[in-house]
């Protein structure tokens, strides 16, 4: 395990009614959070990963992790103990072609994925047996054009999809029945250009991260704009790359957001005010290569970040 000193940033943040802009330049806080530990390797083994992507936590703590290369989802313990898996790949229920999300609904009972191929959701019991499946047809729009990326579930179990191509969000019941859908491409205010990354804070507010603009957008589970923040820019306070793919919240309602290309953490409050930042390049412990996405335990607040091209898991604690 790493330990580090603590070390304090200064920033100022200027407000307005709905764009927070962050004014100065910080490197990344090393020593905010400190590693705890890493498990995987590449490999189809049990615990071994081929490029995984996202992941999910339940209300216990188990983290669900999607192995895209293998074509399965793996379950663990919060310790990072192997506990199941399934899937295989094909397109029949329960398997997978190029699997990219997982989520797990907020009572834990449910998983859904979603697959870039196939073209669908699936959901399963938290043990992995199927329930039922569905795809983006009838959808209106451009149909089987879309490409959805990223999940989020609400607290009626409403299934919202950030649909990349179409600049929409796609929203659905917890069985698959099509409900509504918003959204336009753009730069304006509750607009995006490829929205990817979703997640729902405890009041059912949505955060989605709008990749091409460099951004993050608040809005409540109607569509209604709230507010955003972020800009183009490297390792500064509040600004990202063009790949921002993983966002997350945590039970005081912070935003941790994932930079791909940057392979760093940044956390807001729930006003988008910059709180602190960690990460760096590399293989070794705590730091990252191409990370895609990350997930709060809701218990220990722990931080869990899908390290894709490291083939691993790492688990991060802050420094208190």
């Amino acid at each position: 395990m790493f330990l580090f000193l603590v070390s304090v940033l200064g920033f100022m943040i200027l407000l307005n009614a709905t764009n927070i802009s962050q004014n100065s330049v910080a490197m990344p806080d090393q020593e905010s959070y400190q590693f705890v530990r890493s498990w995987g390797g590449q490999g189809s083994n049990d615990g071994q990963f081929l490029l995984p992507h996202s992941l999910a936590i339940d209300t216990s703590g188990n983290i669900y992790v999607t192995d895209t290369g293998n074509n399965r989802v793996e379950k663990f313990s919060p310790n990072g103990t192997f506990i199941s898996k399934w899937g295989s790949e094909g397109s029949g229920n329960g398997q997978f072609v190029r699997l990219h999300d997982i989520n797990v609904s907020p009572d834990g009972k449910f998983v859904y994925t979603v697959e870039l191929s196939n073209h669908r959701v699936q959901k399963f019991t938290s043990n992995g047996i199927f329930v039922t499946k569905w795809t983006y047809e009838n959808t209106g729009g451009e149909g089987a054009s879309r490409q959805p990326h990223q999940l989020a579930v609400d607290s009626f179990g409403n299934v919202y999809l950030t649909d990349r191509a179409n600049s929409e969000i796609l929203v659905f019941d917890g069985n698959g029945k099509f409900l509504t859908r918003w959204g336009s491409k753009g730069t304006e205010e509750g607009e995006f250009i490829k929205p990817h990354g979703i997640v729902f804070n405890s009041k059912d507010q949505m955060y989605i991260t709008d990749m091409g603009n460099s951004r993050i957008q608040e809005f409540y589970k109607n569509g209604t704009f709230i507010r955003m923040w972020g800009s183009l820019g490297q390792e500064e306070q509040g600004k990202f790359s063009d790949s921002i793919p993983g966002i997350a919240v945590d039970r005081l309602n912070n935003i941790y957001v994932i930079d791909r290309l940057q392979s760093v953490i940044q956390k807001f409050d729930g006003n988008g005010t910059f709180i602190k930042m960690w990460g760096s390049k590399g293989s070794t412990n705590g730091t990252m290569q191409k990370p895609e996405d990350l997930a709060i335990n809701s218990i220990t607040g722990d931080v869990y970040v899908t390290d894709t091209k490291n083939s691993r898991i790492q688990e991060f604690s802050e420094v208190r």
